[in-house]
């Protein structure tokens, strides 16, 4: 449901200001906009230009936390008697202190993976019975480690011909040759181009330990112990302090929030010299709050505009309020666009057509039932988002028709575990095609009659009246619905006045656009290119047509996934019965719980787009402008 707006505007003294955003407006479901845009006269009007003096404040506070890794994303405002000075020592502080212990943890962290790195270099060579610290102190020989690929490794000899230099091979694996090579420091820079060439990949060897290869890892091993103890020690200390202060600083920001936000407001309001001005959207409720705020007050002024009354001076936000059970469906209308003021909200249509052609499509007991369990599961753990909220509905009709089809996990027909209330599809295929066929044609004329109302809602004559889903429409749609019924079902009726309806009807559509100006009475009419019009019109008229019958044979999907479900169960229940034992359990399992995971996404996937592409494409434009309240 769209709920009803008035356009307020408050005037006060300008010295007043923050005490009507405090006590008045704050807190309230209100969505601001622009006076400039609704004041007549704007001369003498001047915008807030001055910073918010808590951004810096609120952004030290924030970046505290984003360090201590503090979720602060659900904190709520509230008003509190520090000073700002007060405020911004406190994050100060702790900051500092904070910061302190967690640059003292990341130092011994940066030497822990220092030494891991040099541990990694040494693994390779872990045998060598050399002593690194010797090779750092030649003077006339430069020695490189690192690893060749074999293939290079063979060739080797054959580019160090007559070099002087030598390679020392220390381990082999799969693909690489580890190894130290020597050469005289007037050859290094020749014999590194070499080598190179080779694919010579060079291990850096920094430690200041003296030893073998061994030796190395073992003392460097002992050193991360000893420094996995020391980082341990600073994160007890780290965590002792943010448990300690946590909940002061969660409330102080909570307090920098209030005045941050308090002073983000002062931009939506307009100024004199000694007066402000605001304008915001509010709904009934909240008029009333705020005029028991202010009663009493001869300071302010407060002036509500009925939104019809304003044309097209301002766009007029639109509130959506829905049922409980009906607003996990609100976030699928969001998908396909916000409802104009002036529309219907789609919303409780939605859901509930949703919600039938899902069980219908997915009808089975004992999965509906399994939904039903996962959704409130899920609600309950605050996990899932409206999705989880979703699944409680679907879950219940997908039950429903269950018992409808006689059908639980599958088992239906002979095998049934409970009898049909209706009809199993899989027995009567032909009749849950054509009863699918009829739901959708239903549907269809239901959502041509929104169009109607929408048309009406914006005196809109061409919406109400021509277009294929206003009255000619509706009188099209029916009469050949009408006649293709007869005809299958054999009866007589009355051909030339069902003609007469189907001429007509066409007629009106196919001058829609003429007959809509002249009946609001405009001037230009008469199409100025009447060849180009008349030939613009036949394509569309066409296109009408053929969209009459794809979007009403769309339908027949309902029944086709229906007996789908049914096929799908049946190859389960086979395998079950060709396994006995334990694993015709395990099968029952594992085929039930794909059966639920990928044909219930499918189905819901497709119930989706029946309503995006042959629902709302008859009746709902979703090009408005959402309500944002400043308590979001």
């Amino acid at each position: 449901m769209i709920q009803k707006l008035k356009l307020i505007n408050l005037v006060g003294a300008r010295s007043k200001l923050d005490d009507i955003l405090q006590s008045c407006i704050l807190d309230s479901d209100v969505q601001f906009e622009n006076p400039l845009t609704v004041i007549k006269e704007t001369k003498g009007f001047n915008i807030h230009m001055q910073p918010n003096p808590y951004a810096d404040v609120m952004k030290r506070y924030e970046q505290v936390f984003d360090y201590a890794g503090v979720d602060y994303s659900r904190v709520k405002r509230h008003k509190g008697d520090y000073t700002f000075e007060q405020l911004g020592a406190f994050a100060e502080r702790f900051d500092s202190q904070v910061h302190s212990l967690g640059e003292e943890k990341e130092a011994l962290e940066k030497e822990k993976d220092r030494l891991q790195k040099i541990i990694r270099t040494l693994t390779p060579i872990e045998g060598a019975d050399v002593h690194l610290d010797y090779l750092d102190k030649l003077k006339f020989m430069k020695f490189r480690f690192g690893r060749l690929p074999n293939d290079s490794y063979a060739k080797l000899d054959a580019y160090l011909n007559k070099l002087p230099t030598y390679f020392v091979e220390v381990q082999k694996d799969r693909n690489y040759t580890y190894g130290f090579y020597f050469v005289s420091s007037q050859m290094a820079k020749k014999v590194d181009h070499i080598f190179a060439s080779l694919y010579f990949e060079r291990e850096w060897i920094e430690t200041e330990n003296e030893g073998t290869p061994k030796q190395i890892i073992e003392n460097l091993t002992k050193k991360m112990a000893e420094l996995d103890k020391q980082a341990a020690e600073k994160k007890a200390q780290f965590d002792e302090v943010l448990e300690k202060k946590r909940d002061m600083l969660i409330d102080d920001y909570a307090v920098v929030k209030y005045y941050f936000e308090l002073n983000e407001l002062k931009k939506n309001a307009v100024y004199t010299k000694n007066t402000f001005y605001l304008t915001f959207w509010a709904d009934e409720e909240t008029e009333k709050k705020i005029q028991s705020c202010i009663k009493g007050d001869a300071e302010y002024k407060m002036i509500a505009e009925e939104p019809e009354k304003l044309g097209d001076a301002v766009e007029i936000p639109t509130k959506l309020k829905n049922l409980c059970v009906f607003k996990p469906f609100e976030e699928f209308v969001k998908m396909y666009g916000v409802p104009r003021y002036n529309e219907i909200d789609p919303t409780p249509f939605l859901a509930i057509v949703y919600t039938i052609l899902f069980g219908m499509m997915f009808g089975d007991v004992g999965h509906g039932v399994c939904l039903m369990l996962i959704g409130i599961l899920l609600t309950c753990m605050k996990k899932g988002g409206f999705l989880a909220n979703l699944l409680i509905p679907i879950g219940i009709s997908s039950a429903v028709f269950g018992f409808l089809y006689g059908t639980c996990f599958g088992f239906e027909g002979d095998e049934a575990i409970i009898h049909p209330l209706w009809f199993t599809p899989m027995e009567q295929m032909t009749r849950i095609l054509i009863t699918t066929v009829a739901i959708g044609a239903g549907i269809i004329l239901l959502c041509m009659l929104f169009n109607i109302i929408n048309g009406v809602k914006q005196r809109n004559w061409q919406k109400i009246l021509f277009s294929q889903n206003g009255v000619a429409g509706i009188v099209f749609y029916v009469c050949v619905l009408y006649l293709g019924v007869s005809m299958f079902m054999g009866s007589k009726y009355p051909f030339v006045a069902i003609m007469i309806g189907i001429v007509v009807s066409l007629l009106l559509i196919f001058l829609q656009e003429p007959l809509s100006k002249l009946v609001a009475r405009k001037k230009d009419w008469v199409p100025k290119e009447k060849g180009g019009f008349f030939v613009e019109s036949f394509f569309e008229l066409f296109e009408i047509l053929l969209s009459f019958v794809t979007n009403t044979m769309s339908f027949v999907r309902v029944g086709a996934f229906a007996l789908n479900h049914a096929g799908m169960m049946s190859v389960v229940l086979l395998f079950m019965h060709q396994i006995s034992g334990a694993g015709s359990i395990v099968v029952a399992i594992f085929g039930n719980l794909l059966v639920m995971g990928i044909e219930g996404l499918i189905v819901g996937i497709q119930v989706l787009r029946l309503g995006f592409y042959e629902m709302f494409s008859r009746f709902y434009d979703g090009d408005g402008k959402a309500f944002h309240s400043v308590n979001e």
